[in-house]
């Protein structure tokens, strides 16, 4: 009876060991999606948008703060909702009307497209109080694989205050701005239907 009462206690001392004594992550206070800023007209052909490339502090869901010294830091208690990048490229489609001549889509849906647009971010991040989305975006017909276009976009807004609201938001608006841009140049990238 002895011993199995010393094998419980045993037992139960290294069951307990087995318990995480790590931290709990921090559950940030509020999460941000990239919006569509305008509804656009003008796609006449149909326009595959790939996914954007960044870096992946930049591709995540962290919202990202460069220092004087070029230091990058995570911005506590917000965060995107999704990986930035995936919410650009839904603004992108999403900044398109549904009914017009071409129809913009994901890369998933297995549409066969004259057009593809992809992009890289180079910025999206704050610098102090000001919000900033730099990117290259390239149209290549599918076909031949040829570049049709490429051009640079950037868009900036400063937040209102110093908190992380604040500045999350103006990240926002800057997002949304680059998204909107990319659209733009999508459609006057793209050839009129003969």
């Amino acid at each position: 009876m002895r011993f199995q009462l010393i094998s419980l206690i045993a037992a139960a001392t290294a069951l307990s060991g087995c318990v995480s004594v790590l931290p709990e992550p921090d559950a940030p206070d509020a999460l941000y999606r990239i919006e569509v800023a305008r509804d656009l007209t003008g796609l006449n052909q149909d326009l595959i948008i790939r996914e954007p490339e960044a870096p992946r502090l930049i591709a995540g869901q962290g919202i990202v703060s460069e220092a004087s010294d070029g230091a990058l830091r995570l911005i506590p208690g917000v965060e995107w909702s999704g990986s930035a990048t995936r919410q650009l490229q839904l603004a992108m489609i999403d900044s398109f009307v549904i009914g017009d001549e071409g129809h913009a889509v994901l890369p998933e849906l297995g549409v066969v497209a004259p057009f593809e647009m992809a992009s890289q971010i180079k910025a999206l991040n704050l610098e102090g109080n000001r919000a900033v989305c730099a990117m290259t975006a390239s149209v290549v017909s599918t076909q031949g694989r040829e570049l049709v276009a490429r051009t640079e976009i950037s868009a900036n807004a400063d937040a209102a205050s110093r908190s992380g609201r604040d500045r999350a938001l103006a990240l926002r608006t800057a997002a949304s701005n680059c998204a909107v841009q990319a659209a733009e140049f999508a459609i006057s990238a793209i050839p009129a239907t003969d």
